[in-house]
């Protein structure tokens, strides 16, 4: 193919019909790309802007915006290849690949982690759950190593070895692997988007005929030890008058644990959204997000904008 191809109407018009249709296709698909992540990126700024901001302690129930901190839930986790402790990571690994006209990385592995962490805004806590949302962080790291997993953490430096480092850590025979980790940590301001439950699982919502019942399901299945605690004549039956004291016993320790569970606080979740809604977390302010997602669909539209009179031209010089 001609490296001035997509310059000259006259190869374009010459051009086999397969290679022309590629070239179409490509445009037109990375058109349609640009097209929709730069609409998205502005439906995102749009809702960072316009959702008001809810209090924990007071939000409604459904899609809400809560801004705090991030904690952990009981021990920080350990991000893979730098083994920094966080409370949620992402992590990216390349490899180096050459081919007669240039070199370029290519995915080998990836990862992000699922587990929840809380959201604290001075209110109460929320529990976050990362899966399938859309998270940009404030803590990233890129480094480079000769095998597919690194064997040391990235290392930091400042003032005039950051250039040594960055030169020597790109110095290497045979393969060559970059790492890119991203970490959300314990006290990270925290910025969330999305459906926003009390009382996620329904255990509040409970009633104790629901908890009796599944009381005297669980007694059930061990039939041999309900007939020990009951069968107060030794017949190796319950009647009817022993049968009520089952009930009466499951009635008991069901009104008992719902008042256990109705004695602890209200747990509080973020969740993924219903019906398209995005969900967005994110440890950059506020102000920081929206510039970001800014940025973001201005880049999109002008790309959209380049492949779209790409395609174009390509049209108009094969048909002309």
């Amino acid at each position: 193919m001609n490296n001035y191809f997509l310059l000259c109407r006259e190869c374009i018009a010459t051009a086999d019909a397969g290679e022309f249709l590629f070239w179409l296709a490509l445009f037109v698909a990375l058109g349609l790309m640009c097209l929709y992540r730069g609409y998205r990126s502005f439906r995102f700024k749009r809702l960072v802007e316009d959702m008001p901001t809810s209090k924990i302690r007071s939000a409604s129930q459904g899609y809400t915006e809560l801004v705090g901190v991030a904690e952990v839930i009981s021990r920080p986790q350990t991000a893979p290849l730098s083994g920094e402790p966080c409370v949620w990571w992402r992590y990216k690994v390349e490899r180096y690949q050459r081919s007669r006209r240039a070199g370029f990385w290519v995915a080998v592995d990836s990862d992000a982690s699922t587990h929840p962490f809380y959201l604290d805004d001075g209110t109460g806590q929320c529990l976050i759950d990362p899966e399938d949302a859309d998270i940009n962080c404030r803590h990233v790291k890129t480094w480079y190593g000769n095998t597919r997993r690194p064997l040391r953490k990235p290392i930091h430096y400042d003032g005039s070895r950051v250039v040594l480092t960055t030169v020597m850590s790109r110095v290497s025979f045979g393969n060559r692997y970059r790492y890119t980790e991203y970490q959300i940590r314990d006290g990270d301001p925290l910025y969330t988007l999305g459906h926003f439950a009390t009382d996620s699982r329904g255990q509040r919502s409970v009633t104790a005929r629901e908890l009796s019942g599944d009381i005297l399901r669980e007694w059930k299945l061990d039939y041999p030890s309900l007939l020990a605690r009951f069968d107060s004549d030794g017949n190796g039956e319950l009647d009817l008058q022993e049968w009520r004291q089952v009930t009466q016993a499951a009635r008991e320790q069901a009104e008992a644990e719902r008042r256990e569970l109705l004695s602890h606080p209200q747990e509080h979740a973020m969740v993924k959204p219903h019906g398209g809604l995005p969900f967005i977390i994110g440890s950059h302010s506020q102000v920081r997000l929206i510039s970001r997602f800014y940025r973001r669909a201005l880049f999109f539209s002008a790309g959209f904008l380049v492949t779209g009179s790409l395609a174009t031209w390509l049209l108009a010089a094969r048909l002309g």
